[in-house]
Order: structure tokens, then C-alpha cells, then sequence
């Protein structure tokens, strides 16, 4: 019994078709359409695309495309199932870690990552030092006053409300 793709690789053979002309006509890459004939769906997108590609080669081919995409989910279940059985054989023949193994692995991290954990915390606090240093303490201890000139308009200040006529700078330029 020959596999999906090696059905697909047949069928296209005996009607003499290149894959190049199916991937033209039905705008498939090259890829995929290897893909499909070496039954390695994991180099296919996935999903509705899967079963596009295989109904569309199908239907280039001139074979059943309803056909050929049932025998397509079938070889897909097929390889699941087996790469299922093999996952689960792995498991068996690895030994499960003893409790002494699981406590060591938690214990510390690697130096590697401890390093990288204090040269960080050293980067940090040295941005906050310098931060800290090139920040002003106010915007007022940036300002230098503007020394008046005899012209010059003084900057607006309210005088407080029980302060005499004469301790305000309107009332000691007018009498002048």
C-alpha cells in the first residue's frame, strides 16, 4: 500500500506533468508541493491552506480532489498518532528525576545568570547615582537675578496687603 504522497507523486507521473506546472497554474510553491508528495506536513502552513493545496493539485492532476484530501487528513492522523507513540516511548525510557535531583536543580542559579543579575543591579544603581547628581535640587537655584537698570521694568510682584505706600517700588519711583 503506497502512502498519500507517494499517490499524489504517481498519479501526476503517469499524466507526464511536472511539479513546476502544477506550482504555475495553481500558484502553490514549489516547496508545498514537495512537501505534500514526501508526506512532510510540517514544512506545509497548516490548516485550510493544507487542504487547499491538496484539493487544487488534485483537480490540476485530474484525480478525485474530495478523494485525495480525505486521504491527506488520514496520512496527517496516521503521523500524529505515530509521532504521539514516540513522544510517549521517550518518556517511558527516561528515568524519572529523583527527588534529590529536582531540589538541586532549583537550588541556585547557574553563575552565569547570577552574574548577569549583579551587573545589573550594579547598572542601575550607578544611572540612579548619576541621575541623581546631575539633577537640579529647584528651578529657582538656576535662575540668576537680572540686576535692575534705569529703565527697566522691575518683575511683577504682589506686595503684601498691610505693606506702606512708600516700601513699594510704584509709589518710590513717582516721588522722584
Amino acid at each position: 500500500m503506497s502512502s498519500f504522497g507517494e499517490e499524489l507523486k504517481r498519479e501526476r507521473e503517469l499524466r507526464q506533468i511536472s511539479l513546476r506546472e502544477i506550482s504555475e497554474a495553481t500558484k502553490i510553491n514549489l516547496r508545498y508541493l514537495e512537501a505534500l508528495e514526501r508526506n512532510d506536513f510540517r514544512h506545509l502552513p497548516g490548516g485550510v491552506f493544507n487542504k487547499g493545496f491538496v484539493r487544487a493539485y488534485a483537480q490540476f492532476v485530474g484525480i478525485d480532489p474530495e478523494a485525495m484530501v480525505n486521504a491527506y487528513l488520514l496520512e496527517e492522523q496516521d503521523q500524529e498518532r505515530r509521532e504521539d507513540a514516540t513522544g510517549q516511548e521517550m518518556l517511558r525510557r527516561r528515568p524519572a528525576p529523583t527527588l534529590e535531583e529536582v531540589l538541586e536543580s532549583r537550588e541556585a542559579p547557574p553563575r552565569s545568570r547570577r552574574r548577569w543579575l549583579v551587573a545589573v543591579v550594579i547598572a542601575v544603581a550607578l544611572l540612579a547615582l548619576l541621575l541623581w547628581w546631575l539633577w537640579p535640587s529647584g528651578a529657582a537655584s538656576r535662575v540668576e537675578p537680572r540686576p535692575a537698570t534705569a529703565g527697566s521694568v522691575p518683575p511683577p510682584s504682589a506686595p503684601h496687603a498691610g505693606a506702606p505706600a512708600a516700601s513699594r517700588p510704584e509709589s518710590a519711583a513717582g516721588e522722584n
